[in-house]
C-alpha cells in the first residue's frame, strides 16, 4: 500500500467532515504517497443552510488539493476518475455522510474501476443513513454502496446494516479518531467565559435529531438538583430554530446560555476545557466528532444509548449513559458525572483518547486496506485487530 487517493470535502469548508478529511490526508502522508482531490462547487442551500460555511484564509492544507469534482457536471465525474486513475493508487478513500453524493460517486467508482481495477473504492462512513432518509436516499445510497470495495464505519451497528445492504465486502469498524492538541488551562477558559458553577455543555450544530428539546426539558432537574449551568454552543439550523423559544419558556432560562453561532476551533477547546460534562441526547447517530472532541478534552461524555455511542461512551469509564428520549434519564445521568466529578473519569478517557489517537487509526486503516485488497477479501475488521 504505497499510493492513497481522496476524494471528499476540503478547508475551507468548516465542516467537520472537511476538517477531519484534511487531517486524514496529512496522517497518511507521512505513510504513504497521497493525492487529495475535492470539490469545485459549493453545496447548494438547501442540502447545506448553514450561515457560516467557509472560513476564510483555512485553506491550505498539508496535502494539495485539486478541486475537481463538481455535482451538476457528469463530466467532471469522468474527469476526476481519469485523473485519480492516471495515479494508480492502491485505494481510493472517500468520506460518505450523505446520500447527496449517491449518483456522483456511484458514477466516479464505476470509472475507476474501469481505469483502475486494482485500485480499493472505500467509502469511509461517518453515517450509513441520512439523518432524514426515505425512498430516493435509499435508492441513491444503494446505488454507491454497491460501487464501492470495501467500508470503514465507526458503530458495530453500522458493520451489521452493511452486511445485509451491501454483502460481502470487507467493513472496518473503528472509532471515531481523536486529534491529540494542548489543551487550554481549565480556571483560565472559566474565567474567559464567566462560568463559576459546574458547566454542563451542548456543543455543535443544533440540528433536530440531536435532541437539544430533551436537554431543555431536563434543565429544570439538572439546575435544582446540582446548581450546574447549560451551555448550548452552536449554529441553530432553521430546522430547529423553535428550541430558543423553548428554551425561554423554561422556568431555569437564565441558567441557559444560549450561542446561536460559529464556534471557531479556539472556542470550541475553550468552552470543553470550561465544561464538566458533555452531553450528547441524539436521538440517532453513527458517530460522533463532538463525542471525539470531549475525549480529547478529557471530559466526560453523558449521552444517549444510540448508535456508535454505545461504544465510545462505557459507563463509569469515559460517561454515562440513558435512554434515548429520556430527559428524565438525561438529568439523571448528568447528575451522577457531576457527583463522581472529573477526577472519577481521567484514567478510562486518557485509555480512550489514546486508543482513538489518529496516528493509531491511519495505522489500522492502511491495514484494513491491505486486507482489502487481496483476492476475495470479505474480511471484517474490529479495532483492536490494528
Amino acid at each position: 500500500m504505497n499510493r492513497i487517493a481522496i476524494l471528499g470535502p476540503a478547508p475551507p469548508d468548516r465542516g467537520g467532515i472537511a476538517r477531519e478529511t484534511a487531517i486524514l490526508a496529512e496522517e497518511l502522508s507521512s505513510r504513504v504517497e497521497v493525492s487529495y482531490f475535492t470539490f469545485s462547487r459549493p453545496y447548494p442551500r438547501w442540502l447545506d443552510p448553514r450561515r457560516f460555511d467557509s472560513v476564510p484564509g483555512s485553506g491550505r492544507t498539508a496535502v494539495p488539493i485539486r478541486p475537481l469534482f463538481d455535482y451538476l457536471s457528469p463530466r467532471s465525474w469522468r474527469t476526476t476518475a481519469d485523473e485519480i486513475a492516471a495515479g494508480a493508487p492502491d485505494a481510493l478513500l472517500a468520506p460518505w455522510w450523505t446520500s447527496f453524493w449517491g449518483l456522483p460517486l456511484r458514477a466516479a467508482f464505476r470509472r475507476l474501476r474501469e481505469r483502475s481495477p486494482a485500485t480499493v473504492r472505500t467509502l469511509l462512513c461517518h453515517n450509513v443513513d441520512d439523518h432524514e432518509s426515505g425512498w430516493l436516499q435509499r435508492f441513491l445510497t444503494l446505488g454507491a454502496f454497491h460501487s464501492s470495495d470495501a467500508f470503514v464505519v465507526h458503530a458495530e451497528s453500522d458493520r451489521v446494516l452493511l452486511s445485509r445492504r451491501a454483502p460481502p465486502r470487507p467493513v472496518a469498524v473503528f472509532p471515531h479518531p481523536v486529534v491529540d492538541a494542548p489543551r487550554p488551562d481549565r480556571e483560565r477558559a472559566r474565567r474567559e467565559l464567566g462560568i463559576t458553577t459546574p458547566l454542563v455543555l451542548f456543543l455543535g450544530l443544533v440540528r433536530r435529531y440531536k435532541g437539544v428539546d430533551l436537554l431543555i426539558d431536563a434543565a429544570p432537574a439538572i439546575v435544582s438538583e446540582t446548581g450546574a449551568r447549560i451551555a448550548v454552543v452552536g449554529e441553530v439550523f432553521p430546522e430547529a430554530r423553535d428550541l430558543d423559544k423553548r428554551r425561554r419558556r423554561s422556568p431555569v432560562r437564565d441558567a441557559i446560555l444560549w450561542r446561536d453561532e460559529y464556534v471557531p476551533e479556539e472556542e470550541m477547546a475553550r468552552w470543553l476545557a470550561a465544561c464538566d460534562v458533555v452531553v450528547l441526547p441524539y436521538r440517532y447517530v453513527s458517530g460522533s466528532g463532538i463525542a471525539a472532541r470531549a475525549i480529547a478534552a478529557r471530559r466526560p461524555v453523558c449521552a444517549a444509548a444510540v448508535g456508535g455511542l454505545v461504544e465510545t461512551v462505557v459507563p463509569g469509564v469515559t460517561g454515562e449513559l440513558f435512554s434515548a428520549g429520556s430527559s428524565t434519564e438525561l438529568a439523571a445521568a448528568v447528575r451522577v458525572a457531576l457527583d463522581r466529578g472529573l477526577s472519577a473519569y481521567a484514567s478510562g478517557l486518557e485509555r480512550a483518547a489514546e486508543d482513538a489517537s489518529w496516528p493509531r487509526y491511519a495505522d489500522r486503516l492502511l491495514a484494513f486496506l491491505r486486507s482489502a485488497a487481496r483476492p476475495g477479501s470479505s474480511r471484517e475488521l474490529r479495532a483492536d485487530a490494528g
